[in-house]
């Protein structure tokens, strides 16, 4: 059942192709600005580090800002709140939409991934921890999606309030700059980033085993923590639409 729910949301993703080009054509497009613009890239592995970094920004945007976007478009719709009356289980659909939306952030990854090898010849140094972060943080992103699309009060809010909120996560989690280079305060946030973790599994940054293994154990704990709270808050009826001051007081 998992299986035919992930595939009708995949047939979904490949009709409505516009958020998918524009999440994967970003990374594509970085990786060409920043490779020809930065005085780095004559450094050694700097190129693979470049595309284990955009790979990270692809799986943020897809696995969290697309997939909440989603969710919150479905609960103002109704479509949830009539999946509950229905036999199949929520939290297969939901589960469903989780599983399709990895399967897209892998395929956009090994577009990225190709793209540098053909322009750089960038390669990583271990496929083993390049496969192992890419699912586990795929599905880490991806359930924190969840989690924070019960936050979301309304879909005209989706938006800006996930990229508010993807934004400096960014930007601490060493995606454009090493973590190294950031202040001590800022550097333990960045730490307990899952992005954190999933660029160094990629390979962005030198990471010795214990710190590979330390960043799977963060990212299984971020996804458990998500799949708590989501289950915990989870929600299928839409707000009730504001109403004014007049509108509530005035006579019957």
């Amino acid at each position: 059942m998992l299986y035919e729910l992930c595939a009708y949301q995949l047939r979904i993703f490949v009709r409505a192709p516009r958020t998918l080009i524009a999440a994967a054509g970003t990374p594509l497009a970085l990786i060409v600005l920043l490779a020809a613009i930065s005085d780095h890239a004559r450094e050694p592995g700097y190129h693979w580090r470049l595309v284990a970094s955009m790979i990270t920004l692809g799986v943020a945007s897809t696995c969290y800002t697309t997939l909440a976007a989603s969710l919150v478009a479905s609960r103002d719709t109704g479509v949830l709140k009539r999946l509950r009356a229905t036999p199949l289980p929520l939290w297969q659909h939901v589960g469903g939409r989780v599983a399709a939306t990895v399967v897209v952030a892998v395929v956009q990854s090994v577009l990225v991934g190709v793209l540098g090898f053909a322009l750089y010849s960038a390669r990583p140094a271990a496929w083993a921890w390049l496969i192992a972060g890419l699912l586990l943080g795929a599905i880490a992103v991806g359930l924190i999606g969840v989690a924070v699309a019960q936050l979301v009060p309304r879909g005209d809010a989706a938006a800006t309030l996930l990229s508010t909120t993807l934004l400096p996560v960014v930007l601490l989690s060493g995606v454009f700059f090493p973590v190294g280079e950031l202040p001590a305060w800022a550097a333990a946030l960045a730490e307990a980033s899952p992005l954190t973790h999933l660029n160094r599994l990629l390979g962005a940054a030198p990471a010795t085993l214990t710190e590979s293994w330390t960043a799977v154990a963060v990212l299984v704990a971020w996804s458990a923590a998500a799949l708590a709270f989501a289950l915990w808050r989870f929600r299928v009826d839409p707000l009730p639409p504001r109403t004014s001051r007049r509108d509530r007081t005035a006579p019957a």
